[in-house]
């Protein structure tokens, strides 16, 4: 997955710490209990902050268990819950789009692994989609008409970030209320919409490169990978919209048993990832193997 939705480790109690990684081990947990195995190789920063995000008051039971990389000593999991299970679900659906995405986009070996992932976790995915047949139909939808955009060579940013956008925000229509319907959607529209600018800003260089789809190339006729002053001042304004937009949804939700590792996430952890993308320090791949050592 992305990986940018992450908490500052340095500003975190140790409880909270414990309480973060106790979310993620379990979200690694029920992904294997659900879909087997292969399925813990999704496992991911940005639906475990949506674990969080939809957790009800009593989803905080936790359990000492072991696996292959914590073998001596157990780690407190999250026990299995409406919001894990959720979680769990979309994690397997859009982490299956996303590898047969790259399945069809790559070239040699990248593509094979690609197609071999698709073909291993065909089945899960199935079974997700069953379900959560809303949310698989949104993934399809707009990840088919983001592929129509790319085909298009699309200039226009906003109208390829409101396709990846508008998968995060249908996940806000299984909430319980109308009210909390509306205000999870929005703040998960606006997170899909720094998420995939992000990734378009962090990937603009190697895409340049191999030539695939990237709508920042577009959108200020890129002869190089680099952006100029003023563009990326541009875009910044309006990940800014979309961050002030977050933290207005988030203000008007009910209280959550995460809300410290929350406000850690929406406050510190995304204008940090999008410091480190713009200074091109981001480096998400390496960073992201480090940090799952240290959980």
């Amino acid at each position: 997955m992305y990986g940018y939705v992450r908490p500052v480790k340095g500003e975190m109690k140790i409880s909270e710490f414990e309480r973060f990684r106790g979310v993620y081990c379990g979200l690694c947990h029920e992904l294997s209990r659900r879909y087997g195995p292969l399925s813990r190789f999704l496992v991911n920063y940005d639906f475990t902050f949506l674990a969080m995000l939809l957790a009800g008051p009593d989803d905080t039971k936790t359990c000492p268990r072991r696996c292959a990389a914590h073998p001596i000593k157990a780690t407190d999991c999250l026990m299995a819950c409406a919001s894990l299970e959720t979680a769990a679900d979309m994690t397997v659906i859009l982490g299956w789009w996303k590898m047969a995405d790259g399945a069809q986009d790559g070239h040699g070996p990248r593509a094979a692994g690609y197609k071999a992932a698709c073909r291993a976790l065909k089945g899960a995915c199935d079974k997700a989609a069953a379900r959560q047949p809303a949310f698989a139909a949104a993934v399809e939808e707009n990840l088919r008409g983001l592929r129509k955009l790319e085909s298009e060579h699309c200039p226009n940013l906003d109208q390829a970030a409101d396709r990846f956008a508008s998968i995060l925000r249908s996940i806000g229509a299984g909430e319980r209320t109308p009210e909390r319907q509306r205000i999870t959607g929005e703040l998960l529209y606006h997170l899909g919409r720094i998420i995939y600018i992000l990734d378009a800003v962090d990937d603009l260089a190697e895409d340049m490169r191999t030539g695939d789809y990237n709508p920042l190339r577009y959108r200020f006729a890129l002869a190089e990978g680099r952006l100029t002053p003023e563009q990326e001042r541009e875009l910044r304004t309006g990940l800014q919209l979309s961050h002030n937009a977050i933290s207005g949804a988030y203000a008007l939700m009910e209280s959550n048993p995460y809300a410290g590792i929350l406000t850690n996430i929406i406050y510190l952890g995304l204008p940090a990832a999008t410091q480190a993308v713009f200074a091109g320090t981001w480096n998400a791949g390496a960073k992201l193997k480090r940090e799952r050592s240290s959980l």
